[in-house]
C-alpha cells in the first residue's frame, strides 16, 4: 500500500447533508458519506438528476408526463412504454393481487367520491359507492409481452404509493454507484431508503394527532433497506362533523379507521410503501400474517385505541421507558437521524 492510498483510506469521510423543497410533492432529504467533498457533491447531484428524470416519468399531476400522456390514450392497444413506467406497472400488478385487492391503483376514484363529500357535507351515496367499487375489480390495464400496454380503467389512476418510492430507490442506488461513496440516505416526506453501512434512527409519531410537537410514540433503526409509514393525522376529509382518513379501502369503499398509523421497513422503498397502504387496509392480525410470507418486511401498525402491534421481527423500541406498555420490542440503541 503507497503512502498516498494509505493518507486515503485514514482521511475522514466527508458528510454532505441537503434539504430541499417541492420535489416529489414534498421536501426531499439527502445524506451522503463519502471519501471527499468533491465525491459527495458527485454523487448528490446524480441523485437529484435521477429524482428530475423520473418525475418526468411518474408525475401524474404533470400533464406532460409519460404516465399522464399514457392516460390520454385510455382504449388504444400496445402503448410503448418506458422502462421505468413498466416496471412500476408490474409492481401494482403485483400488490393488487398479492393483497386481494387491498391495494388498487384506481382507488382515487373513490377518493373522489370522499372529496366531493367533504364539500358538499354528506357521505357519498351507497348505491354510488357500490358501483365505483365493482369497477375496480376488473384489471385496470394489460401488460404485454413486448413492453407495451392497454389501460382500461375509466378513472383517475394513482401509482403514488410506488412511485415515489422507486424514485427514492433509483435515486439512493444511482448516487451510492458514484467514486468513493460509502453511504446513502434519500428520504421524501417520510419515506427513505439507506444504502451502506450507514444507521439511520426514525421517530414514529402519533398518527392519532396533527401537533408536530407531539412526542413520538417509538424509535426504529435502518439499515440497508427502507422505511415509509402511511398515517392520517395530516390528511383525510371531513365530511360534517367526522374526520375520515384519506386512505381508502378499495374492496368497500370506505375510509379505513382502524389502524391510522403504519410504518413498514422492507429491502426497499416500493415495497414498504405499498406494505404500508396494504397494512392500513387489512385488518391488523392478517396484516401481520402477511408479512410473514415477505423476508426482510417488519410493521409496526398502531390501531385508533392507541395499542402499537408489531411484526415478529420488528427491531424497533418505544420512544422513552414510560410508553406503551403494549409494545415489547428488542431496544436498540440509537442516536439522531445522521448517516454514519
Amino acid at each position: 500500500m503507497t503512502l498516498t492510498t494509505l493518507l486515503n483510506v485514514m482521511r475522514a469521510p466527508h458528510r454532505l447533508h441537503s434539504t430541499y423543497e417541492h420535489l416529489l410533492g414534498t421536501e426531499v432529504e439527502v445524506q451522503i458519506v463519502a471519501g471527499t467533498r468533491a465525491q459527495a457533491e458527485q454523487a448528490e447531484h446524480a441523485a437529484l438528476s435521477e429524482i428530475d428524470r423520473l418525475t418526468l416519468v411518474l408525475n401524474r399531476f404533470d400533464p406532460g408526463s409519460e404516465l399522464r400522456r399514457w392516460q390520454a390514450r385510455r382504449g388504444d392497444t400496445h402503448v410503448p412504454l418506458s422502462l421505468d413506467l413498466l416496471h412500476v406497472l408490474q409492481l401494482a400488478d403485483h400488490w393488487r393481487v398479492y393483497s386481494g385487492g387491498a391495494f388498487h391503483p384506481g382507488a382515487d376514484t373513490l377518493g373522489q367520491l370522499w372529496a366531493q363529500a367533504a364539500r358538499t357535507g354528506q357521505r357519498p351515496a351507497p348505491q354510488v359507492l357500490a358501483r365505483q367499487v365493482s369497477a375496480l375489480r376488473d384489471a385496470p390495464w394489460t401488460l404485454h409481452r413486448d413492453g407495451s400496454a392497454t389501460l382500461h380503467a375509466s378513472g383517475p389512476l394513482s401509482l403514488n404509493a410506488l412511485a415515489k418510492g422507486h424514485i427514492v430507490d433509483r435515486a439512493a442506488c444511482v448516487a451510492s454507484r458514484c467514486p468513493g461513496v460509502r453511504s446513502v440516505l434519500v428520504n421524501a416526506g417520510g419515506d427513505l431508503r439507506v444504502v451502506g453501512p450507514a444507521r439511520v434512527t426514525v421517530n414514529i409519531a402519533d398518527p392519532r394527532t396533527p401537533r408536530d410537537d407531539a412526542p413520538p410514540l417509538a424509535r426504529v433503526q435502518v439499515r440497508r433497506g427502507a422505511l415509509a409509514t402511511s398515517g392520517q393525522a395530516h390528511r383525510g376529509y371531513q365530511v360534517g362533523e367526522h374526520w375520515y382518513s384519506h386512505v381508502i379501502d378499495p374492496r368497500t369503499g370506505q375510509p379505513v379507521q382502524a389502524a391510522p398509523g403504519v410504518t413498514v421497513t422492507a429491502p426497499d422503498c416500493a415495497t414498504a410503501d405499498a406494505l404500508a397502504t396494504i397494512l392500513s387496509v387489512l385488518e391488523v392480525h392478517t396484516g401481520l400474517q402477511v408479512l410473514g410470507h415477505l423476508p426482510g418486511c417488519e410493521a409496526l401498525i398502531i390501531t385508533a385505541g392507541g395499542a402499537l402491534h408489531a411484526s415478529a421481527g420488528w427491531r424497533g423500541q418505544p420512544a422513552s421507558p414510560h410508553g406503551p406498555r403494549r409494545l415489547r420490542l428488542p431496544v436498540r440503541p440509537g442516536g439522531p437521524l445522521t448517516a454514519r
